[in-house]
């Protein structure tokens, strides 16, 4: 668990880091004194919410930003930029009036999460996620470090620092379960302990922000793009899903025809999955996310859900210990990259989680045959669907969708305005392979 004696840290000399993200996905910092944090956490303190992407209009820029007490945590001593001990907490975004701001994801995650309570016996969205990352050397800009990474290959050079991210995070709260290099040259990932979904979309950003941190103690950094090299494989993060009740996961079901699981789970599933392209633009919002999307680099391009298959967009892991099958049944949605704002991503979740269990939705089977060997023309014989194949494309699916319109309120048409965003500045750059390609045609 995160969380400290807010008391006992408001007494101390110390500074105090507020932390909000935008809703571009950005983490966001204020510097203050941890004198503050009793009022911090009651009345909440203003800001410009017009310099943080998709909150407040310039001619209506005021809002409040209220610390939540069950984030704070200390940064390790060596790791703060002064010699006095250094705190962070995370916030939720308030209009002026007093309500949860309508573009704050954070604030709208929460509202949709008790929606899915009012819907599904009290249920909340539970997420564990994987996020994957490069090293980058500073001395060498924007070029793979030196070394000799693979996967799980305990020779790379860089394994001291995957550690001691490892260790800081365990010093903050978090339970982590394994770290390692990845396939890629270069490429790690860190997993810790699943949790209800708005704490681990807590603990996405502040591992981020830690991984840059430590990194360029040592002379590198990271970046989480999903395809900084060409021939290499993407960072993703995937995500694993369930909802609970308490110590009940609602999406098991002894009787269930289908691996065990309930008949209400599979509608929510079903209604991810046919929302997937809407959703591709949250999970997936940079232009540079779709270069990851591509066969034959371990990442989906299929609209799926499978048994054990990695080949899918949706997989159902293995469970080592069948006896806990009860608790530990789960879905991994394998196709969001590390760039996605994690509150919204979840907010995606059960929006589309919700409209599943609404619609009565039927559950079509699981796909196990490997979709990376599957052609166009298969793919389309089969009745299935590709997820968008670039930003543009995912844009215009998130943005007609009624569904996500209804479900997200005046935050849907704000978001959509930042992937347009991102767009129109992307597409001012032609790319570096087609300059080489056709620069003397």
């Amino acid at each position: 668990m995160l969380g400290l004696d807010m008391q006992r840290v408001s007494g101390e000399d110390a500074i105090l880091k507020v932390m909000v993200t935008d809703l571009s996905g950005s983490f966001k910092e204020i510097i203050s004194q941890t004198s503050r944090l009793p009022e911090l956490c009651s009345v909440g303190m203003a800001y410009d919410g017009s310099s943080f992407s998709g909150i407040n209009p310039i001619d209506n820029s005021d809002s409040i930003l209220m610390g939540v007490p069950e984030t704070l945590v200390q940064v390790p001593q060596h790791l703060a930029d002064t010699d006095k001990p250094e705190y962070m907490i995370i916030c939720n975004i308030f209009t002026t009036e007093g309500a949860p701001h309508p573009n704050c994801a954070r604030s709208q995650l929460l509202r949709l999460q008790h929606e899915l309570g009012i819907a599904w016996d009290g249920g909340r969205l539970f997420m564990g996620s994987e996020p994957e990352a490069y090293f980058v050397s500073q001395k060498d800009g924007f070029t793979p470090g030196d070394g000799n990474a693979n996967y799980f290959n305990p020779k790379d050079p860089r394994t001291h620092i995957i550690t001691e991210i490892c260790n800081v995070l365990e010093s903050m709260g978090f339970e982590v379960e394994r770290a390692h290099t990845e396939v890629g040259a270069e490429q790690f990932e860190t997993n810790w302990k699943f949790d209800i979904a708005e704490r681990t979309a807590d603990k996405i950003q502040y591992y981020k922000l830690i991984a840059h941190k430590i990194a360029r103690r040592h002379g590198y950094d990271v970046t989480f793009l999903p395809k900084p090299y060409p021939h290499r494989n993407g960072s993703g993060m995937h995500c694993h899903l369930s909802v609970q009740n308490g110590a009940v996961n609602l999406f098991y079901d002894a009787q269930g025809a289908h691996l065990q699981f309930s008949e209400r789970g599979l509608q929510f599933l079903t209604g991810i999955l046919h929302s997937a392209r809407s959703l591709a633009a949250i999970s997936n919002p940079t232009e540079v996310s779709y270069a990851r999307l591509v066969p034959g680099f371990e990442a989906p391009t299929i609209v799926a859900i499978s048994k054990y298959n990695r080949s899918a967009t949706c997989r159902v892991p293995a469970i080592a210990d069948e006896k806990t099958r009860s608790k530990a049944i789960r879905v991994e949605f394998r196709f969001p990259d590390p760039l996605a704002n994690p509150y919204l991503l979840a907010a995606g979740f059960i929006a589309a989680g919700l409209d599943g269990i609404e619609t009565r939705v039927a559950f079509t089977g699981f796909t196990n045959e490997n979709l990376y060997a599957l052609t166009l023309d298969q793919v389309r014989a089969k009745g299935l669907k590709l997820l968008p194949r670039n930003l543009w494309e995912a844009y215009s699916e998130y943005s007609q969708s009624l569904m996500l319109a209804r479900r997200f309120g005046p935050m849907h048409q704000a978001y959509a305005n930042i992937v347009l965003e991102e767009i129109d500045d992307s597409q001012k750059y032609a790319n570096s392979r087609s300059m080489e390609k056709h620069y003397l045609d």
